[in-house]
């Protein structure tokens, strides 16, 4: 067949190619028949009629355009490169990502519910330190080298600092979401094509390592680098959106230092992650363990059992102080306490002011729902069976578990998590039944 005849078949099988890809076809194609013609016998003649008959058929015509189209594929994938001339892959992203230390990046999130996460500026200089400048004008600096980690929170408007001491945190690793795209491989991710930001084609990859982490990355087919990595975190419904990335940005030392400027009202908060020793404990304990003021639960008619334990759990550092109530119906009511509620307290208020308030007392207290109640609930009912597995066995965790925020009448937060659905009548009961522990 004549490069002629081969540019027509492929037209006529109606096979869309770009202009650049028919180029190089129909050079490959040329350079095989010119081959061909130098080795060609005394069967010239007849060979010749069968492929005037051959390609005279609509059937043929057609399966071998495709097989040409194919050839040139296959020649393609053997040689690297895509029809378009560009080739990008997981490994060729990874291996580019691993020529670079430092990185930055712009990082919204978005939730189905709960509070609002500022935007913000994130520099990361390596896997132990970070800079974030939010968009509220606050600058965060984290740093985990040590055996205790420090992060620092500046407001520079308002010369305020805080700093956050995370004692026996440890050296450890930023949870850092290009390290989890490096881990990414061929086989389990799924490519999603092309599509245009900003006058550039990026092509996309899809890949979900597990139940909880499902990644979108769209990539620069020239950098092989990352343009744009969304993460939806799919129990918490909520989804990290990373764009505007910088390499090897430019920025000094001690942007990332951990030092208060001169001038700076400084509050202190530690954080204890030293191991917890599980146990049962005594009013007197939980009011020497915390750092606001602590409370016990009452007598209550239809409470069977209470118990009291010192635990942890990994929605708070340090101790956490759960008295467990079983009810008389068979439900599990967790009332926990513990340093965080305090230290953090404006910013659980900022939110919590937004939720629902679903019952108020005479004395002051206030009950607002919580916008992750049920994993919330999870957690705490798991600590508590954990600690007294003969009084809660966690495989009998009930779909209708649920969390209430309480604001006593001082100001204290105490979380409130419950097994199963409870009356507003036992909720009311159990918030008045409240004591403040008397120091000794």
């Amino acid at each position: 067949m004549k490069p002629s005849e081969i540019e027509n078949t492929i037209r006529s099988a109606r096979a869309t190619t770009r202009a650049d890809t028919d180029e190089r076809i129909m050079a490959a194609a040329g350079a095989a028949m010119q081959k061909s013609n130098q080795q060609e016998s005394a069967h010239q003649h007849t060979s010749g009629r069968l492929r005037r008959m051959i390609m005279n058929n609509k059937i043929t015509k057609l399966a071998v355009a495709a097989s040409v189209i194919a050839a040139a594929m296959l020649c393609i994938h053997f040689i690297g490169g895509s029809l378009d001339g560009t080739s990008v892959t997981v490994a060729a992203m990874i291996e580019q990502l691993n020529n670079h230390t430092r990185y930055k990046c712009r990082q919204r999130v978005v939730r189905e519910q709960g509070p609002e996460f500022p935007t913000m500026d994130v520099y990361h200089l390596n896997l132990q330190q970070r800079r974030q400048e939010v968009e509220d004008g606050t600058i965060h600096v984290i740093d985990m080298r040590g055996e205790d980690a420090i992060t620092v929170e500046l407001d520079p408007a308002k010369k305020k600092a805080m700093v956050e001491k995370l004692i026996g945190f440890g050296r450890r690793h930023d949870p850092d979401i290009i390290e989890m795209v490096k881990k990414f491989d061929e086989a389990s991710t799924e490519r999603l094509g092309t599509k245009e930001v900003n006058g550039k084609t990026l092509y996309g990859f899809h890949h979900r390592p597990n139940e909880h982490n499902d990644f979108t990355v769209w990539v620069d087919p020239e950098t092989k680098l990352p343009v744009e990595i969304q993460l939806l975190h799919v129990n918490a419904k909520q989804t990290i959106l990373l764009d505007e990335f910088e390499f090897d940005f430019d920025l000094a030392p001690d942007a990332f230092s951990t030092d208060i400027p001169a001038g700076y009202e400084v509050k202190t908060i530690v954080q204890d992650y030293r191991p917890v020793e599980t146990r049962e404990v005594t009013p007197a304990d939980v009011r020497s363990g915390i750092n606001h003021t602590a409370y016990m639960v009452g007598e209550l008619p239809w409470a069977k059992q209470i118990a009291t334990v010192q635990t942890t759990n990994s929605l708070h550092p340090g101790k956490i102080y759960l008295i467990g109530i079983v009810s008389d119906d068979g439900n599990v009511i967790v009332v926990g306490q513990c340093d965080m509620f305090s230290d953090y307290r404006d910013a659980m208020m900022e939110w919590m002011q937004k939720e629902k308030v679903v019952l108020e007392t005479a004395a002051g207290a206030k009950v607002h729902t919580h916008p992750n109640g049920a994993e919330y609930a999870r957690l705490h009912l798991e600590s508590f069976a954990n600690a007294r597995p003969q009084l809660f066995d966690i495989k009998n965790l009930s779909e209708e578990r649920f969390t209430r925020m309480i604001v006593m009448p001082d100001g204290t937060i105490i979380g409130l998590s419950a097994n199963k659905q409870m009356s507003t009548e036992k909720q009311q009961q159990l918030v008045e039944s409240l004591k403040e522990i008397a120091p000794n």
